[in-house]
């Protein structure tokens, strides 16, 4: 079985008002002579200090150096220069903490991989039951599980079958890390889901000081042993969620706040809190095998924003999807329940102003990892200042009174109307 990422490629930006989603995916002489001399001066001295600057406005802002970062991951939007600074030093001082933080970011949530003098989830992994000292930010990361009663981090086993499935060649492979397709894993999964579920047999605790013990019962021990698990924990698709977090919290720390950061896979923070300028985010919907821009969401001010689909949109995506040759696509979505891959809607978008992408994340799993979508459930986490946008059929539904929603498609395959369900 093949086990190369088969896409690194960083996401477009550009608005997309239609993506076709493929069926197995989706530059007199001495006086002439003085002239150029000087003129190759003039341009060699402009260079120069192009390199050495940088132009005010809208930058992506990249991490520099060498050694392995999740910055791949993200795309850094900065407004430069906008607080009156030098655009040039504010650009410096941004990239040099950027660079720092995605590389502690990498190292941390790392489960297959060990660094020097960091403890991270595969320090966890490697150590139940006994106390391990972590950074804070994993320690901050892991009290934020614990807080919203999430359990999807004890289904690492399973993650790790279904990173096989992504990393298949062709459907033939799929029988051995499939649950749809083997009774057998299908019974493995489930087993594997029982112990996720219960504390009595795996729990975290967090012992205060930054100090963690995993708690792992000695049945759950012994049906590791004899079934070759050695993954207890892992963030898996709700890594890049805590990442961002992470991200926009070092930045917003240090006043950095007049930018955004998004995951491929769907994750936004946006810092700025001014409200004179007006931010936009596409929202995608799915029909058969085409994936519109349905509407545009309109917004200004902080926001964290939670992007959930079942389908792919750039190379990145291959890693943690498969598509089948008959259309039936694998994700990482994995139900607490059995261990299978299921989304109860093709796409969801929720947002917060006061709550972190991690939070809405693992507020919403439980809603959208599911055999069916239960909109009441949903619309009952504007409570928690929560707050949804997804398509039922045509209409765009939204539950939030004051939220824009513009261009509206319209199209000869469908045309979409918009539809505000808050008060229900």
């Amino acid at each position: 079985m093949g086990r190369t990422v088969r896409g690194n490629s960083t996401p477009s930006l550009k608005p997309i008002q239609k993506i076709e989603l493929s069926e197995k995916n989706i530059k007199l002489r001495g006086i002439l002579v003085a002239c150029l001399l000087v003129l190759g001066v003039v341009l060699i001295a402009q260079g120069v200090k192009g390199f050495f600057t940088t132009e005010a406005g809208w930058q992506a802002i990249e991490a520099k150096g060498k050694g392995a970062s999740c910055s791949n991951e993200f795309v850094f939007l900065y407004n430069l220069g906008s607080n009156g600074v030098s655009a040039t030093a504010e650009n410096k001082a941004i990239v040099t903490l950027y660079t720092e933080a995605t590389k502690n970011a990498y190292q941390l949530f790392h489960s297959r991989q060990s660094f020097e003098q960091v403890n991270n989830v595969y320090t966890i992994n490697q150590h139940p039951n006994e106390v391990i000292v972590v950074d804070e930010a994993l320690y901050k990361a892991l009290s934020l599980v614990q807080e919203n009663a999430s359990r999807y981090l004890y289904l690492a086993p399973i993650y790790n079958r279904y990173d096989d499935i992504f990393y298949c060649d062709d459907d033939s492979q799929l029988v051995d890390f499939d649950p749809r397709l083997s009774e057998a894993v299908a019974e493995e999964y489930r087993a594997v889901a029982a112990y996720a579920r219960d504390a009595a047999q795996i729990d975290l605790q967090l012992l205060g000081e930054n100090q963690v013990r995993l708690y792992v019962s000695e049945e759950y021990l012994q049906y590791a042993k004899e079934n070759g698990i050695t993954d207890f924990i892992d963030f898996f698709w709700l890594k890049n969620a805590f990442i961002v977090d992470y991200l926009a919290e070092i930045m917003i720390a240090k006043g950095y706040t007049a930018g955004s950061i998004s995951s491929y896979d769907g994750f936004s923070r946006n810092l700025d809190k001014r409200t004179d300028t007006v931010y936009a985010f596409n929202i995608y919907d799915k029909v058969g095998q085409t994936a519109y821009t349905a509407a545009i969401m309109q917004y200004t001010g902080s926001k964290s924003i939670v992007y959930l689909r079942n389908y792919l949109m750039s190379s990145m995506d291959e890693r943690q999807y498969y598509e089948l040759t008959n259309g039936e696509i694998r994700t990482p979505y994995i139900d607490m329940e059995d261990g299978v891959s299921k989304t109860a809607k093709n796409n969801l978008v929720a947002y917060s102003k006061t709550k972190s992408c991690a939070e809405i994340a693992m507020q919403v799993a439980p809603i959208y990892i599911a055999d069916a979508f239960e909109e009441e459930k949903l619309l009952g986490l504007q409570d928690a200042d929560i707050y949804s946008v997804y398509c039922k059929e045509s209409a765009i539904c939204y539950n939030e009174k004051t939220l824009t929603l513009s261009d509206i498609y319209a199209g000869e395959a469908v045309t979409y109307t918009t539809d505000y369900v808050g008060d229900k």
